[in-house]
């Protein structure tokens, strides 16, 4: 993992003109995977943010039960991301931004199976008020 990380990379994508330049350095490291060629900013910072994802569940997988449990919380930022985009769905709210596949949590997921499995707002909280989430109180 170290190999693929970026490393002083960073301050050249972070140091780069245009998208563009940013977007042509991603692409030839492991946080390219995802991007694609006429990716805008969301779909770049989305990418690398799916690639972080999946290095934290290469960690994860590694660690000993105490150890994998620090990384699901680490992880959970996905989680909530994922049952903020469900929940904009459910409402019927105009996505912001627009309505994307949810992050592949794996092992690290504390309730987003059962969460995504939902077809109301209710039945949204309800199954939060039910999971280590708890209830939103919204």
């Amino acid at each position: 993992m170290l190999s693929r990380c970026l490393g002083a990379g960073a301050q050249d994508v972070a140091g780069a003109v245009t998208l563009d330049d940013a977007l042509r350095y991603l692409g030839a490291t492991a946080y390219g995977h995802d991007l694609g060629s006429e990716a805008d900013l969301a779909d770049a910072q989305r990418a690398v943010s799916a690639t972080l994802l999946w290095h934290l569940r290469v960690l994860a997988g590694w660690q000993p039960r105490a150890g994998a449990t620090a990384i699901r919380l680490l992880a959970s930022g996905f989680e909530i991301a994922n049952v903020d985009d469900h929940a904009r769905a459910l409402s019927g709210a105009t996505p912001s931004p627009p309505a994307r596949r949810p992050y592949g949590l794996g092992a690290l997921a504390t309730a987003w199976p059962r969460l995504s499995h939902t077809g109301s707002p209710a039945e949204l909280r309800a199954a939060m008020a039910g999971s280590a989430w708890g209830d939103p109180g919204v």
